[in-house]
């Protein structure tokens, strides 16, 4: 919303200064900011903090990421829930009326308690353990969602940072614009200055205010890229409240490199994953192995003809595979391929995160010299701006000088807000790239 105030205050003011006189803008920018703050007291304001908060829970990938999980964990509980005793009810109804061919009339109604107990599942368990590490897995994927979450919420809200700042520094751009078209009329008045010039200083400023009106522009854009990042309703996007300033990271290289190795979510999720595998392997084997279940079933109730008021049986089965046909080979033989392939992604996820930190880490370091030099530059054109204006004011400076002090000027003061912006993503890249949900 400060983007586009700026931006309609901005339209209204060049409607003003378009005027023969460019006289007097201060009344329509006045009610322009007081129309302005009136709408944005409508708007909810956001921190980076609280950007940085919901993109872990509500952001869109987050909130699949949870809900694969927990189907991922309920697959884990039912191959559990094989191993553990089993209990049930069960009711029979029986009417027979078909005295035909020697059928009998008869009439049922029983009930029964029926129960089981795995004694010796060596496969039914180690599957277990596979989807429990699976599960484990997935509950990885969701933290490294939420890590994606956060960069992604980071960056669009340094991105609307920086077009905040743009659309200021191209605001104070304007004024200066506007403040040497007035010493340009001033002198023209007084005959000190040709009228020809007038015309130049009033498309330098056309030039500021439509800058000003694209940078509004980009503003926009990017708060509404805030909005669809922490999936907001996109029709009240959020106020930057947050304003854009250098952040700061303690830490070296290999601290950084050593907490990827050990948090960063791709490589824990690998490292289950490579879990889950050597699991399925045991299971492989185990498919082959003896089985052994114990069962027990009663019955209660009456029958005509008489069969019996009660009864039960208890029933132990064991079974020793024999000759299979090579298929227990082929099985055991996929899932170590299974496991090949997952130790050769934990040690890509674990290659990759070195890599990342690194290259993070070598954005910082061109991000912090870009800073220093932008800052440099910026003051070293306000200062030639300063000499350029008091050489106009004592008429010693040609028309041109101030002009061109004034776009150095504005470019410079933009390069120093961009230096920020790209030295704060920076840091945030880093705390990404190691596995931190911190700013």
């Amino acid at each position: 919303m400060n983007s586009v105030y700026i931006a309609i205050q901005g339209f209204v003011f060049a409607l003003a200064t378009t005027n023969a006189a460019f006289a007097s803008p201060t009344t329509s920018v006045q009610s322009q900011s007081q129309s302005a703050s009136e709408s944005q007291s409508m708007v909810p304001s956001l921190t980076l903090a609280q950007a940085a908060d919901r993109a872990r829970s509500a952001s869109f990938d987050v909130r699949a990421a949870v809900e694969a999980a927990r189907a991922a964990r309920a697959d884990a509980v039912s191959a559990r829930a094989g191993l553990r005793p089993q209990l049930a009810i069960s009711a029979t109804a029986l009417d027979a009326n078909l005295g035909q061919l020697g059928m009998p009339v008869a009439s049922q109604a029983y009930v029964g308690l029926i129960s089981s107990l795995p004694l010796f599942t060596p496969s039914l368990r180690s599957t277990a353990r596979a989807l429990e590490m699976t599960a484990d897995a997935a509950t990885s994927d969701v933290e490294a969602a939420r890590n994606d979450a956060f960069f992604a919420a980071v960056q669009a809200y340094r991105r609307a940072q920086l077009a905040v700042a743009i659309v200021a520094a191209r605001g104070e751009a304007v004024r200066d614009q506007q403040a040497h078209l007035d010493v340009t009329a001033r002198r023209i008045r007084a005959g000190k200055a040709p009228r020809y010039v007038l015309a130049r200083d009033r498309a330098a400023l056309a030039v500021a205010l439509q800058a000003r009106e694209d940078a509004a522009a980009d503003g926009d854009e990017a708060i509404n890229d805030l909005t669809l990042v922490l999936a907001l309703d996109p029709s009240t996007p959020p106020q930057i409240a947050t304003a854009l300033d250098v952040a700061s990271l303690d830490g070296t290289l290999d601290r950084f490199i050593d907490r990827a190795l050990v948090q960063a979510p791709m490589v824990l999720a690998a490292q289950l994953r490579e879990e889950a595998a050597r699991s399925t392997v045991t299971a492989a084997r185990g498919a082959y192995e003896p089985t052994a279940t114990l069962s027990a079933q009663s019955y209660d109730g009456t029958s005509s003809p008489q069969l019996g008021r009660s009864g039960g049986q208890v029933t132990l089965v064991a079974s020793l595979p024999i000759v299979d046909g090579g298929t227990r080979l082929a099985i055991a033989d996929k899932a170590r391929s299974t496991l090949a392939q997952a130790r050769v992604a934990l040690e890509k996820a674990r290659a990759s995160t070195q890599h990342d930190v690194r290259n993070a880490w070598r954005e910082l370091q061109a991000a912090r010299v870009n800073l220093t030099t932008a800052r440099a530059g910026a003051d070293d054109a306000a200062e030639q701006l300063r000499i350029a204006r008091i050489r106009e004011t004592a008429g010693k400076g040609i028309e041109i000088e101030v002009l061109d002090a004034l776009s150095v000027a504005a470019t410079a003061r933009e390069t120093a807000v961009k230096a920020v912006a790209r030295f704060d993503t920076a840091v945030a890249l880093v705390h990404h790239a190691s596995g931190d949900l911190t700013l």
